[in-house]
């Protein structure tokens, strides 16, 4: 009878979504829709009534979805990607739409205005399902916004996304580690763990931490400064050599990084993945479908080499339990999603979570963490096979 409720449920609130509100939302830019719906979203959630509505039509939980990673204990292992709420502004609604977890920001060391064109730095790409993205992290900078959350009180965990300031052309090594790092001290003592974003594929000096030596100068700053237990993780683009790869993964290894976040958008020049007509604008980058299958051969490529002692947060693609499952399956520990709730309806997260469940059951699992990377099994070392 349980089961038949929330199907009823997500059928309804799909439907209104897909036949009546997002031909609504559709209608205004992307970048405005997004504004306007951050602002009803908050909204909603500051107050009990419209909390408790949220959670009625959207929240779902099961057991068998709580995990612990890195010390970190979550109810599922579905969550908000950062790049959503770039100002940290909607964590009430959060937990009521069933996320469990949510990556803020990107948060820079000083206030960004993000690139040129305000209100039409987002296109959307339906037929690819995907979002053209120009933003160039765009937020009120690590002070302000660490010091309006410093007393809140967080019901999921929260991520700490913090990038280098995008307001030159020109790089400095130093001045971008510093960056960096005050964005950490910002946020010290706020939220659950900190991601290092070092591929934005939006910003004017586009990704200098890909060269070695300056990604390990970066790294090993921010382990000296490593001022609690919180987990650290280290976000790849999707565009990237395998060589290219193996030397970030191995470099958080070296400097005792937690994980890594895999992947940024995928650079169109780089991507043939989707409708060739939808492209409109020369400049952004992707999310959603044509990211799916590059970041998900990622988490497989990089949970074999790392052989799991990397957590892995998958992002790329997610429109789906199936989608979901195959990057934990593939080695991610937990999920990201934004343009699947976008397409799709904020119902998403509840009925992904209960399409896990289902999942869980079908391969003979009782938790998701016997799933983790369960269909990606680790080669064997040369001692193991002797």
């Amino acid at each position: 009878m349980k089961n038949l409720y929330f199907s009823l449920r997500g059928f309804i609130t799909y439907s209104i979504y897909r036949f009546i509100l997002r031909p609504v939302i559709f209608l205004w830019l992307p970048e405005i829709a997004h504004n306007k719906l951050k602002y009803f979203g908050k909204a909603l959630s500051s107050n009990q009534l419209g909390r408790s509505l949220l959670n009625t039509l959207f929240f779902y939980k099961n057991k068998s979805l709580n995990l612990t990673i890195n010390g970190i204990s979550y109810k599922n292992p579905i969550g908000l990607s950062a790049g959503f709420d770039k100002d940290g502004e909607l964590t009430d609604a959060y937990p009521e739409l069933g996320f469990g977890f949510a990556e803020l920001g990107s948060f820079t060391g000083k206030i960004c205005p993000g690139n040129p064109g305000v209100g039409r730095r987002l296109f959307r790409m339906p037929k690819s399902k995907s979002i053209l993205v120009w933003y160039g992290l765009n937020n009120q900078g690590a002070e302000a916004i660490s010091s309006r959350l410093a007393n809140k009180e967080f019901r999921i965990p929260i991520g700490v996304n913090a990038a280098k300031s995008n307001l030159t052309p020109e790089f400095n090594l130093t001045d971008s580690i510093n960056d960096y790092l005050k964005t950490l001290r910002c946020f010290q003592g706020i939220g659950d763990y900190f991601t290092i974003n070092i591929s934005c594929p939006n910003t004017q000096d586009r990704e200098p931490f890909v060269d070695k030596d300056n990604l390990e100068a970066l790294l090993s700053a921010i382990s000296e400064q490593r001022a609690d237990n919180r987990p650290i993780y280290v976000k790849l683009a999707a565009d990237l050599e395998i060589d290219e790869i193996n030397t970030i993964v191995d470099a958080c290894l070296k400097f005792k990084m937690d994980g890594v976040v895999l992947t940024n958008l995928a650079k169109p020049e780089f991507n043939k993945e989707y409708v060739k007509d939808e492209l409109v604008f020369h400049k952004g980058a992707m999310s959603g479908l044509p990211l799916q299958r590059i970041s998900t051969n990622v988490i497989r490529h990089v949970y074999r080499r790392t052989r799991g002692k990397l957590t892995i947060i998958g992002v790329g693609g997610v429109f789906n339990a199936e989608d979901a499952y195959e990057k934990i399956t593939s080695g991610a520990s937990l999920v990201e999603l934004i343009t699947g709730m976008i397409f799709e309806g904020p119902q998403l997260i509840g009925e992904i979570n209960r399409g896990l469940v289902e999942l869980l059951e079908k391969d003979g699992f009782s938790s998701i963490e016997q799933a983790i990377g369960s269909k990606n099994p680790l080669p064997k070392l040369a001692s193991e096979i002797g």
